[in-house]
């Protein structure tokens, strides 16, 4: 991860949007508490808050100096809603709601701290999306893929916020989640989907 990061900027010198989309990929999304080893919510943990932070602070320093950059983490809904159901039974499992929970907390953090220095920080929560990934790992736990918003709609949300600094901040405002319990400040979260709809980003989407 980190040497990517290292080519990258080796390769182009600069770094000026970050975007956090990789998570965990493995077992214990679906186990209940009960069944899962501290060491397995160790790996969640790793990958889905431990990496996206190295990868800020790596490219964190170069920003600041240059003072312009976006870090954008995708987190989840899981990170601050509870499941409908107990894991395996139409909800998930603690190991991938507690890690998206941690790694939502970065983004309000990071702003108040670096905002007047030039850097935006941003979670962006996708909501159901129809991947290859939620079909292949859910399907067995009453999710229907098929159901889900197109992927390309969380990249054009993405696009549209690191092109349009200064509009982010109203659309935050339209789409901050949950209300009221959250501000528009507080938490920097932005609704993908009802942002891509309310902007209108990905013609054809939604179909009616």
């Amino acid at each position: 991860m980190l040497a990517a990061a290292d080519i990258v900027l080796a390769e182009w010198g600069r770094v000026d949007v970050l975007v956090n989309n990789g998570r965990y990929i493995g077992p214990g999304h679906m186990n209940r508490i009960e069944e899962t080893p501290l060491e397995l919510l160790e790996l969640h943990l790793e990958a889905n808050v431990m990496a996206p932070l190295a990868l800020i602070k790596k490219v964190l320093p170069g920003m600041l100096e240059r003072g312009y950059g976006c870090i954008v983490n995708i987190t989840s809904g899981a990170g601050f809603h509870d499941p409908p159901a107990p894991a395996g039974a139409g909800g998930w499992g603690l190991a991938y709601g507690f890690s998206k929970a941690a790694l939502h907390r970065v983004a309000g953090i990071l702003d108040l701290e670096v905002a007047d220095r030039g850097i935006r920080a941003y979670n962006v929560q996708p909501g159901f999306i129809a991947t290859e990934r939620m079909a292949q790992d859910m399907g067995g736990y009453s999710f229907d893929a098929s159901q889900g918003a197109p992927p390309d709609l969380v990249g054009a949300v993405v696009a549209w916020l690191v092109a349009n600094p200064g509009a982010a901040e109203d659309v935050m405002e339209e789409t901050a989640s949950p209300p009221p319990m959250r501000s528009t400040k507080e938490g920097r979260n932005i609704e993908a989907q009802q942002a891509c709809r309310n902007l209108g980003l990905l013609p054809g989407w939604p179909s009616q």
